[in-house]
């Protein structure tokens, strides 16, 4: 089977890695020797997009800027092959609607639905429903890739899709997930910091879902890495980050630990979520986000932006 990279910045080097650890794949890539880093990784190279169709490749990965991500599936859907985007699907409702007529053929790159914290949540909020959910996530931005100068990545600028609440759209993939579309959607997004930046560097927006409240707080000026995560249910208090959940009981208040993830689920993650591509590339089906999915999250987006 062959699989086509389109980007190969951090997520797409990464993506590479966990591909090359997958047998039977022949592997190539798109360039354009535009990005920070530019050095060859042992896989076909090409420079040309018709050189990329000749190459006949049963799945793209698409992991260039934001404001690309359409414009470059097309020519490769067109061909009834099927894409895996990276999030957000793009900087418009309007462009991913576009879209429409080849959802069988698209997976957005959720990874986080792959992560096993994630999976035992989202089981246990089916049995346990919260009524009020937080999702709080910071990191400072210039330490994101060291290797490169923050105000010229994509996340720093507008016209390139970047942007907090774009960037750290997970929770609200998430969100979706578990608890479906929301009623309600209200917030706000500015750029409050000293960061060098066209764009929002902080997004404060709360939606409601099946009466159950949701608060998102995401900025990019933490020194150190921010995730706290929490759940209110009639039983009490879940608590989660990276790892670890935790709960807290109204009567007691002791707070135990309810589930560790293995020592290697992060890694494991993205490889999973490669392997869930190539099944669904050699015609499976997968667990990765739809066309659809990847559209709602980028509604309330647009509904928090434009407020």
């Amino acid at each position: 089977m062959r699989i086509l990279l389109i980007g190969l910045g951090s997520i797409g080097r990464r993506h590479l890695g966990h591909l090359e650890k997958i047998g039977g794949l022949e592997l190539a890539a798109l360039r354009t020797k535009k990005g920070v880093l530019k050095e060859e990784n042992g896989i076909k190279e090409f420079y040309e997009l018709q050189d990329a169709l000749d190459f006949e490749p049963d799945g793209v990965l698409i992991s260039n800027p934001t404001s690309l991500h359409v414009e470059t599936a097309k020519p490769f859907l067109e061909k009834g092959i099927k894409v895996l985007i990276e999030k957000p699907i793009d900087t418009s409702v309007e462009n991913a609607e576009t879209l429409r007529s080849y959802s069988d053929l698209i997976r957005i790159a959720y990874c986080m639905r792959f992560h096993p914290v994630n999976h035992y949540l989202k089981n246990l909020f089916q049995e346990e429903p919260p009524f009020k959910v937080g999702f709080k996530r910071s990191f400072y931005l210039p330490k994101w890739h060291p290797y490169a100068d923050y105000r010229k990545e994509y996340t720093a600028q507008k016209s390139l899709g970047g942007g907090v609440i774009r960037t750290l759209s997970h929770e609200i993939d998430l969100s979706l997930d578990w608890f479906g579309e929301p009623s309600e959607v209200k917030g706000v997004v500015d750029k409050v910091s000293f960061l060098e930046l066209d764009t929002d560097d902080y997004a404060f927006f709360t939606t409601k879902s099946k009466n159950i409240r949701l608060n998102f707080e995401l900025d990019f000026f933490s020194p150190v890495n921010v995730k706290v995560f929490e759940a209110f249910t009639e039983k009490g208090k879940y608590e989660w980050g990276s790892n670890d959940i935790y709960f807290t009981p109204y009567e007691g208040g002791e707070k135990e630990k309810v589930f560790s993830p293995p020592s290697e689920a992060y890694t494991q993650m993205y490889q999973d979520q490669m392997e869930d591509f190539c099944g669904f590339a050699s015609g499976g089906t997968s667990l990765n986000a739809t066309l659809e999915d990847g559209i709602n999250v980028l509604k309330i987006i647009e509904q928090v932006e434009n407020r």
